[in-house]
Formats: C-alpha cells, structure tokens, sequence
C-alpha cells in the first residue's frame, strides 16, 4: 500500500469516485472530498497491488471505513455510503465523543456531517483471536474478557447502548498488547435502556465460541442468572456477582 495524498486524490477520478459508494457519483464523491479537507486529512492509503484502490478497513451497512492519514498520525475514516437511510453522521460522532469521554472506544480525532475521522486500531478483531487462542491461554482470556465487560459497564454507567455487543465480532478489536477497543457506534443511543453488559455476556455465553470459553472458564453452563440479577439492578454489586460467576474475578 501507500499514501495517496489529498491533493492527488482529487485528480484521479476512478479513486474519487470510491467516496460515494455504491452509487460513485461525482457529485456526492466531491463533497466528501471537501469534507476531507475540511476535517484536516492529508491522504488516503492505497492498494497498489490490486490495480489502485482506496485501501478499506470495512464495509458496513451505513458507511465505508477507509484508511487515511492526518497530521502524522494513521486513521480511520468512516464515510456515510450513498444508500445509507440515515442523512448524515452526527449523531454517531457524538455517541463516539460521548464514549471517549469515560475512556471507552477508538478516539474521535475529527468529524462532519457525512464523515468520521477516528485513530486506527492497529489490532486484530476479538472473534478472530478467540478463533485462533490456545485453551490452555486461560489467563489471558481472562484479562481480555474482564476488561471488555468493564468497559460495558462503564458504557452502562453513561447509557449509552451500543446496540451491537451481542455480536462483537467485528465492534471489538484488540490491539497488540491485548487492549480491547469497543468501536462503530453506528447503532449506538442514549434513548433506550443500555444492554452492553447482558449483550456482551450473551455473545461470550451464546456466540459462536462459546464452547471453548466455557470450558477455559471451568463453567459446565453460562450463569444465566446472574445475568438476569445484573439486568434487572443495574449497579456494581450485581455486575461484580456476574463477573465472579464467570470466574473472571
């Protein structure tokens, strides 16, 4: 890969045309292209060996996540897609700032109205390192799973509902030295009741590893009550009796 910079980007019209996906209409693509500028990015990566392509970090249902880079720095730049119901991403950028503020989620480096620059996640995503980790590794599926339902909690403590955490497969990525980091707030609101500890507890319990994080954690069968004793409180004690039934305290 290499850096594309801004100024060039411009000029190329099959890569400008990549920032409106999926209808690459010239229109929308310089648009966000001014929103780019505005937002301080002095270029986007590129996939040299496929012919030249934007370099993209995912693909969701409401933008696509390239990587860019801004004052030295790596990032991600979410960018809303064309066929995307919502009209911009505002409130997703405040979700985003809202989580950074207690500590939780990638940081929030810039943002417009259809753009999101945060830090790159320099990491490998939480179901692929569950896939891939040696049972007898029990320690450190331990670390990384206690510190993940801390992080729900705090997210719990600000309600702020990530909506996704039952499925965290691709939402939580671990960086090299094991950090979890909880991203995409996409789905993310203050207006309904907060689920982030019972949903993360629901993809450790009932996800697609479950097996194996059951039999690392020594339990023949989740602690479905506690969990229920945690949803129904909603306050430390309660979390504590949870973390203590999956024996990760």
């Amino acid at each position: 890969m290499k850096l594309l910079m801004l100024r060039e980007l411009k000029y190329n019209s099959n890569l400008l045309l990549e920032l409106s996906y999926p209808s690459r209409d010239l229109e929308y693509a310089l648009m966000i292209f001014k929103e780019l500028e505005e937002c301080g990015i002095d270029g986007i990566y590129i996939k040299v060996e496929r012919g030249g392509e934007l370099l993209k970090l995912g693909k969701g249902y409401r933008g696509m996540v390239f990587k860019g880079r801004m004052s030295g720095e790596d990032v991600a730049l979410k960018v809303l897609r064309t066929d995307s119901t919502l009209r911009n991403l505002v409130e997703e950028a405040e979700n985003t700032k809202l989580a950074n503020s207690v500590g939780v989620g990638a940081k929030l480096r810039a943002s417009s109205d259809h753009v999101i620059v945060l830090e790159y996640v320099d990491g490998m995503d939480l179901d692929t390192w569950l896939k891939e980790l040696d049972v007898h590794e029990v320690r450190l599926l331990k670390k990384v799973l206690a510190s993940c339902f801390r992080q729900a909690r705090i997210l719990d403590e600000i309600r702020l509902d990530h909506g996704e955490l039952s499925d965290a497969r691709r939402h939580i990525i671990l960086r090299r030295d094991l950090s979890p980091v909880i991203i995409d707030y996409g789905k993310a609101s203050r207006r309904r009741r907060p689920s982030n500890v019972t949903s993360f507890f629901s993809y450790v319990t009932f996800g697609r590893h479950a097996g194996k994080i059951l039999q690392m954690l020594g339990l023949s069968k989740p602690p479905i009550d506690y969990s229920r004793m945690y949803k129904l409180k909603m306050d430390e004690p309660s979390f504590n009796k949870l973390l203590n039934s999956l024996n990760l305290i």
